[in-house]
């Protein structure tokens, strides 16, 4: 058996959960699967929805793991009880594994997935290290439109807002009237807790925006996008895998330095925080955006991230025996 162990994350929200599910499902063909996550309501939802078998814990370090051949932690944070977890692991005998998240440090464990580089390198030595930009771990989707030929607009016009989870109404409301004022269309992805009357409001207020709809695949939104609104992280590499011109928003302080490695990649322009925004702010950040500057993007960004980051990962486990 494979177990997956993630949360919900009030940073990224669904996501680590999306692609345990993700993982899960390719893999049944070759092995048991099961999820773990913590209590919680929404955890508990999207899980019931789908079509691997999973159980809610309240407490990683006295997990039942016992039938189990490998552990894949794949969490935005480990605490106490994850780090209890992962030693009972080690000491079975058991292959472990993580998803190292945006700015997120090494655990000493036999194979590490890490996108972007970590804030620490402890268990680096020890470990099969799958890294860059190509060991993202996408949907499917996202290499379909990987290889489709797009067009850059002469202006761009309609922007996807993906700003995560923890963005509070107010402030989402800002941003979309800021964008609104300077004529933009806007698909944006609903947070966690973005309520159904806040979407309608938001709709009434500012004609032209709509919601990316739960069936509705992201890939698909960053590509019909002439630019992506995003956090820097995991959300870069996902724009840049469909040729999709990123603006990067820093939500807070621990998003300062992840911009910079962000900005390096050469697939976006940073975009103001939340308190020094203005329309003249923007209009700076848009300003060097021209056609050509988009289109040198979005074709670097394709070539950095191809979309096959599962495929290589799913070869790392099999070369250490822990899928046939």
């Amino acid at each position: 058996m494979i177990v997956f162990r993630a949360d919900v994350s009030p940073r990224s929200g669904l996501s680590h959960l999306q692609r345990c599910a993700y993982l899960a499902a390719l893999l049944r063909k070759d092995a048991r699967v099961s999820i773990c996550s913590r209590e919680d309501k929404r955890a508990l939802k999207f899980l019931a929805a789908q079509k691997v078998p999973f159980a809610m814990i309240r407490d990683p370090g006295v997990t039942d793991i016992g039938e189990a051949k490998a552990l894949i932690f794949d969490l935005s944070g480990f605490d106490e009880r994850d780090g209890a977890l992962l030693e009972k692991a080690k000491r079975s005998g058991m292959q472990t594994v993580q998803i190292v998240p945006a700015a997120g440090r090494l655990q000493p464990v036999d194979v590490l997935v890490a996108p972007f580089p970590p804030s620490g390198t402890e268990g680096a030595s020890a470990a099969v290290l799958l890294a860059g930009p190509q060991a993202s771990l996408l949907h499917h989707k996202f290499r379909h439109f990987n290889k489709v030929r797009r067009k850059y607009r002469e202006k761009a016009r309609l922007l996807f807002v993906h700003l995560g989870d923890a963005l509070p109404y107010r402030d989402l409301r800002a941003i979309v009237d800021a964008l609104h004022r300077l004529r933009f269309r806007m698909k944006i992805h609903p947070g966690l807790d973005l309520k159904k009357a806040d979407k309608r409001n938001l709709m009434r207020a500012y004609p032209g925006i709509h919601f990316r709809g739960r069936s509705e695949s992201p890939a698909r939104a960053y590509f019909e996008a002439d630019l992506a609104l995003i956090p820097p992280g995991q959300e870069a590499l996902e724009a840049a895998a469909v040729g999709t011109p990123a603006l990067f928003m820093p939500l807070g302080k621990e998003d300062r330095d992840l911009a910079e490695a962000c900005l390096q990649l050469g697939t976006g322009l940073p975009f103001p925080a939340l308190e020094a925004m203005s329309l003249t702010s923007i209009r700076e950040a848009l300003d060097p955006l021209t056609p050509e500057r988009r289109q040198q993007m979005g074709e670097a960004g394709k070539k950095l991230v191809d979309g096959l980051g599962v495929q290589r990962f799913f070869k790392v486990l099999k070369e250490n025996g822990i899928i046939q």
